[in-house]
């Protein structure tokens, strides 16, 4: 009877081993779509939970969706004792990698570097009737998200163009940000271009109220009468520009 009884467990040991080794990606969707923008969604999940692939799919602002091919493999980081994550590579109009790791409260990412083309982001509200246009890339060493925000990085925007701007490019940039708790404060350089812009402001996560106080000169003639009509001279041909506005 004994021998009997560890043969049962012995066999249902096995076939929990079995199941936790082969549990199926798509019972995880639910979980991995909870938290997406409605603009985005997951489709073609295959694989385990602990390695597979997925598409990531993006509504752009005239309707059309694109997609990125997303790989993941589960890790365990060695950085933070006790949290588990994946490593993610992303292929398509969204592409790159980034390594993530979650714990009690937050989600942690690290060697973050994606990149896409600026008509990809239309998906987010606030950005949508500007018809952005250019090369993104985004990089970071390491964020927290969660209940406290940590972590620097950098976001380059190149040959950036609006579509209801005069001029086309507009130029390149680079926003350099820090995440502290409940905001993200940023600073903004000119890398190139006719129109030159540098400033500073904060990003409160709560009330998503977005601030920003710099300078900005436009160098092309049809900038320069755009230009003129924000914020106040100062004293060097460009304006000082300053707002504070929910986004």
């Amino acid at each position: 009877m004994r021998r009997r009884l560890r043969y049962v467990v012995l066999a249902l040991c096995v076939y929990g081993a079995v199941l936790l080794v082969t549990f199926p990606a798509w019972l995880a969707r639910p979980y991995l779509e909870r938290n997406l923008p409605h603009s985005v969604r997951i489709d073609d999940l295959h694989g385990s939970v602990w390695s597979g692939h997925l598409l990531l799919l993006f509504k752009t602002a005239n309707h059309r969706e694109v997609f990125s091919r997303v790989y993941f493999g589960f890790r365990i980081r060695p950085p933070w004792p006790g949290r588990w994550g994946y490593a993610l590579r992303f292929t398509g109009p969204l592409r790159g990698h980034v390594q993530v790791a979650f714990g009690p409260r937050s989600v942690h990412l690290s060697d973050l570097d994606v990149r896409a083309q600026a008509t990809l982001v239309a998906w987010v509200p606030a950005v949508r009737g500007l018809g952005p246009r250019g090369a993104l890339r985004l990089t970071a060493d390491r964020l927290i998200l969660g209940a406290g925000l940590q972590g620097q990085g950098q976001v380059t925007w190149r040959q950036a163009a609006l579509v209801s701007a005069p001029v086309s490019p507009l130029g390149s940039y680079v926003v350099r940000f820090g995440l502290e708790r409940g905001a993200i404060r940023y600073e903004i350089h000119t890398l190139s271009g006719r129109l030159q812009v540098a400033g500073h402001g904060r990003y409160a996560v709560a009330t998503r109220v977005l601030s920003f106080t710099g300078d900005v000169f436009g160098h092309d003639l049809r900038l320069n009468r755009l230009v003129q009509n924000v914020g106040v001279a100062d004293g060097h041909g460009g304006r000082i520009v300053s707002f504070k506005a929910p986004i």
